[in-house]
């Protein structure tokens, strides 16, 4: 997949351009990724997403109001595996003072060729987010441009949206969060080194720090699936402070990787949230902190090995 950058710009080929935040790329989104993808072949064109590199929100509020589903390296891996030919992530400053018609005209059409744009119901764009998807369909056919809105997609009787995700990502429910972004949840974080307690128990961890901008899933210890270097493993996870043995703030996602043994810190390592085990617990003693991981590696084995996924 083409990622395009501003010296790449105005682009000379035409294009079918599906735009919005997208953040999580979940089931809502992959249908306006399937209508650009269908659009760009019918009318000869490429198909783009048009996005953001931080979510509009944060930049408006000077802060993380927003955490992040995907960091911006993730959100083009699933668009690529979408079969998607090229993206392109805005600045938010440099588009947020534009007119609906400017946005129209100066973007879409002069710099990314548009033939056809995508979006969804709720879209909206431009200076104090004036422009909405009635808007850019009559901008749009104004210079006889198509568009499409795909209408809300419904989950379990609920609107699909990347904020419900994040509740529900929030709240632990990995099986539901599964549903809604048609994936497990991941991270993919550098393994950090820690304080080697979990190898003196017999149950070494890997450690990944949570950015500052990305979401965290609710404290507790969960089944996990780990993915480098081309395999898989099962594993068990704790997401927390490690109140027993640390007096620390800090959340971060420790990991015990089943029947693997070997170093990785500095490696880029995938942690695929499947179910919520138990919640953080303050243990008396890192001898009862032992016998309680030992449990929670018995019952993770024991849902994989009943388990499809």
């Amino acid at each position: 997949m083409l990622l395009i950058k501003d010296n790449m710009l105005p682009l000379d080929y035409p294009t079918v351009i599906a735009i919005g935040n997208f953040d999580g790329a979940h089931i809502g989104h992959t249908k306006l990724f399937d209508s650009i993808k269908a659009y760009s072949k019918q009318m000869g064109c490429r198909c783009l997403v048009w996005s953001f590199e931080t979510h509009p929100e944060n930049i408006l509020n000077d802060t993380v109001k927003v955490k992040s589903i995907t960091t911006l390296e993730e959100k083009t891996e699933i668009l690529e595996s979408m079969g998607i030919d090229c993206a392109y992530y805005a600045d938010f400053n440099k588009v947020r003072h534009l007119s609906p018609e400017s946005f129209v005209e100066e973007i879409l059409i002069k710099k990314f060729n548009a033939k056809h744009v995508v979006c969804g119901f709720n879209f909206t764009f431009a200076a104090g987010g004036l422009g909405n998807a009635d808007i850019l369909t009559r901008l749009l056919e104004e210079k006889g441009i198509s568009t499409s809105v795909i209408p809300p997609i419904i989950c379990g009787e609920v609107v699909v949206s990347s904020t419900f995700i994040r509740y529900l990502i929030e709240s632990g429910d990995m099986e539901q969060t599964r549903a809604f972004l048609g994936r497990h949840f991941f991270i993919t974080f550098p393994v950090v080194t820690g304080n080697r307690l979990g190898r003196c128990i017999g149950a070494p961890t890997i450690n990944q720090n949570f950015p500052p901008e990305h979401i965290i899933p609710k404290k507790g210890v969960y089944a996990v699936k780990v993915a480098f270097d081309g395999k898989v493993y099962n594993g068990v996870s704790n997401v927390g402070t490690r109140p027993t043995v640390s007096s620390e703030d800090l959340v971060n996602c420790e990991t015990h990787i089943l029947d693997f043994s070997g170093e990785l810190v500095g490696k880029e390592i995938r942690v695929l949230f499947v179910k919520r085990l138990r919640d953080e617990q303050k243990f008396s003693s890192v001898d009862e902190l032992r016998d309680k991981i030992e449990s929670d590696i018995k019952e993770a084995r024991a849902y994989f090995e009943n388990s499809s996924l």
